[in-house]
């Protein structure tokens, strides 16, 4: 569907390089984004279309899955058809990716638990992390704040911010918008939550499937801004092999610190092994960090642009 919507290279570019540096210097207040209204609708309809603990596991699956399906394709396809009878459909598809491209709240989150720990703020800082990751902060020390908030804003950038850019370069805006969905989706269904560990399966195995390429897509940027060869390393021999802790050790190899470790969701500790490098994170590495991940997205945006520029001149020049 979306192919035939996509625009040529040279218009991609422009796109995407407007979408970045909006941004980078422009928040769209929380209260009035188009994403809040969809966490809100996604809270709502689980509220009335999740089963009970006792109901069997396929009516958790099926409400799990048709659940997404309604709240997504009816946008999508409307989009997709005011895109295509639009006269200047690029200026629907730029204030599509403008308003995906959300990643500049994460970063403001982060800046402000830097800000708070440099004060001494714990609680401020506890109460900071605590709006862009879905573990319990509240009981996190100093450190463990500085841990989890670099944990998260890794995450976020590779699910988040790589994964739009590459489903936006590699299909289009349509595609885009379901891919960020399904995350928005997936994220307010958390798995760990109470009584949502089934029911949120079907979006939590679609959301991972769809981040991959974009998360991998990340690393390696990543990877080549701090130590090519130490991250590499580290994410293949990392001793947990799902895709998180392969990305967190490759992390926090190259930086040097260790990542992963006990996490607290809902009052429950849940125990994922430590990964990365040899001492525990410092107050400093959450400078060293943010500045890596700015330096990943300055090489990200810019071999973006030149795939688009080389493609636009092998196929349109």
């Amino acid at each position: 569907m979306d192919a035939a919507f996509h625009t040529m290279p040279l218009q991609t570019l422009i796109i995407l390089l407007v979408s970045v540096l909006s941004d980078a210097v422009w928040r769209w207040p929380a209260a009035y984004h188009p994403l809040t209204l969809i966490r809100y609708m996604a809270e709502t309809m689980a509220a009335k279309v999740r089963p009970a603990k006792t109901d069997p596991a396929t009516q958790h699956y099926i409400s799990g899955s048709l659940g997404p399906a309604l709240l997504i394709i009816p946008l999508a396809l409307l989009l997709a058809n005011l895109i295509a009878l639009a006269e200047y459909p690029w200026f629907f598809e730029a204030l599509i990716i403008l308003t995906l491209l959300d990643f500049g709240h994460d970063r403001t989150h982060y800046k402000h638990v830097v800000k708070a720990l440099a004060g001494n703020k714990k609680v401020l800082a506890r109460d900071h992390a605590a709006k862009f990751m879905a573990r319990d902060t509240q009981r996190l020390s100093d450190i463990g704040v500085a841990k989890a908030s670099i944990e998260a804003l890794l995450l976020r950038f590779l699910i988040l911010y790589c994964g739009i850019i590459f489903w936006f370069v590699a299909v289009g805006p349509i595609t885009a918008l379901c891919y960020r969905l399904v995350i928005a989706v997936s994220w307010q269904w958390h798995y760990k939550r109470p009584g949502f560990s089934l029911f949120a399966k079907p979006a939590r195995l679609l959301s991972k499937l769809a981040s991959l390429p974009g998360a991998l897509l990340g690393i390696i940027v990543v990877a080549l801004v701090t130590n090519p060869f130490t991250a590499t390393a580290a994410f293949w021999r990392a001793p947990a092999r799902d895709l998180t802790s392969r990305i967190l050790a490759a992390f926090g190899a190259a930086m040097g610190f260790r990542v992963g470790g006990p996490a607290i969701y809902h009052g429950i500790k849940y125990r994922h092994t430590r990964v990365g490098g040899n001492r525990e994170v410092r107050f400093s590495d959450m400078t060293y960090s943010y500045r890596a991940i700015l330096r990943a997205m300055v090489l990200l945006a810019s071999l973006t642009s030149l795939l688009l520029l080389i493609l636009w001149k092998t196929v349109y020049v």
